[in-house]
């Protein structure tokens, strides 16, 4: 375990380094340059090592009042002028501390009480200037932390809101999805019991395949036109002859992964608000191709696509552009309209890893 991974699992252990790294940095600044100016004398340290104590324990207390007082909930404007008003006072309490203790203890030295007041006022400023500079960079670091952590929690949040919508869609389509290819195997039943049973065989089998992907974020275009080959062999039971298909997607774009059951939605849609409703039947073709790292797939159809709500034809599209949404950002797109007598459904979205298929499972 590295020691950065040490001081994010134990903040405390964190603050205590820092503390007494930061005192300690300040007494040993102290003590070269006394050293290096020749005024280094026998019994130095012990008033050295006084006042890293000192400096310890009064920007302990320091901290201890803020966090008693919820300073750090305050607004920055208000907390300030009481952070100033505070360090001069534990100032104060440091230079008195400092006096004492130096008489009381070290007795080989000159008495600090002896000294002219002058020299006295500036060992007080100098406690006063490291407290409040102490103070100052103890409130930064901890809003900084703080804003981090309350970023980190918006984006965890964030994430979670979109993995519980991203499963509230994908639920509802597997239903959707069953409802369809249920009415179809009843129109079944009294034309033909024997294609109905072949349908619900067939019904069994892309189910077990839907149902495997629930979970799962993306899946891999090959697995998706196997569900899409399934459901249309079960299609083509019910409208024979009417229903001519074709499919143009190039085997390399096999393991790009897609959102599950995307391709699915958009021939089911075209099958059934599309050629279902053409007494000839009609042309349904399926294609894939890359371009400037995105993925397009289209579908196109026999029919005329009129703009605005239709009847049956809403969850299965929504969902579609909901997940996009979710899962690409603006990234991505759907477009939908007329093209030479088809209709044309284009989806577009960022080309996305292959190994990213695994850690979505």
């Amino acid at each position: 375990m590295s020691a950065t991974s040490v001081f994010v699992r134990h903040p405390r252990l964190l603050y205590w380094a820092t503390q007494v790294g930061g005192w300690g940095a300040f007494v040993g600044g102290f003590a070269a340059w006394t050293y290096l100016t020749d005024n280094w004398v026998p019994g130095l340290e012990k008033v050295v090592a006084l006042e890293f104590g000192i400096g310890l324990c009064t920007s302990h207390l320091l901290r201890h009042l803020v966090l008693r007082n919820r300073w750090l909930e305050m607004d920055p404007a208000n907390v300030l002028p009481r952070l100033s008003a505070l360090a001069l006072a534990l100032s104060g309490l440091a230079f008195v501390l400092e006096l004492t203790l130096h008489d009381l203890l070290f007795s080989e030295f000159e008495r600090l009480k002896d000294q002219p007041t002058a020299t006295l006022i500036v060992r007080l400023l100098n406690w006063a200037v490291l407290l409040l500079i102490w103070s100052l960079i103890y409130f930064a670091y901890t809003w900084f932390v703080r804003g981090r952590r309350e970023e980190i929690r918006n984006l965890r949040l964030e994430t979670a809101n979109r993995e519980n919508q991203l499963s509230n869609l994908r639920s509802q389509l597997n239903p959707h999805f069953m409802f369809n290819a249920l009415n179809g195997i009843r129109a079944l039943i009294d034309e033909d019991p024997d294609q109905a049973k072949r349908a619900i065989t067939q019904l069994s089998a892309i189910l077990r395949n839907a149902m495997s992907t629930v979970k799962r974020r993306t899946v891999p275009l090959g697995e998706e036109l196997d569900i899409v080959k399934a459901y249309l062999a079960l299609e083509a039971m019910r409208y024979e002859e009417r229903l001519r298909t074709a499919i143009d997607v190039p085997a390399e774009l096999d393991r790009i992964p897609v959102p599950p059951m995307l391709l699915q939605t958009l021939v089911e849609n075209a099958v059934r608000h599309g050629i279902a409703h053409l007494p000839g039947g009609g042309d349904l073709h399926i294609g894939a191709h890359r371009t400037d790292g995105h993925l397009v797939v289209t579908v196109r159809n026999s029919g005329h696509y009129e703009p605005g709500p239709a009847k049956g034809n809403g969850i299965g599209l929504r969902n579609t552009r909901r997940r996009l949404e979710l899962i690409y950002g603006k990234d991505a797109s759907i477009t939908i309209g007329n093209q030479d007598g088809l209709v044309v459904t284009e989806v577009q979205f960022p080309i996305t890893d292959p190994e990213t298929i695994a850690a979505s499972t």
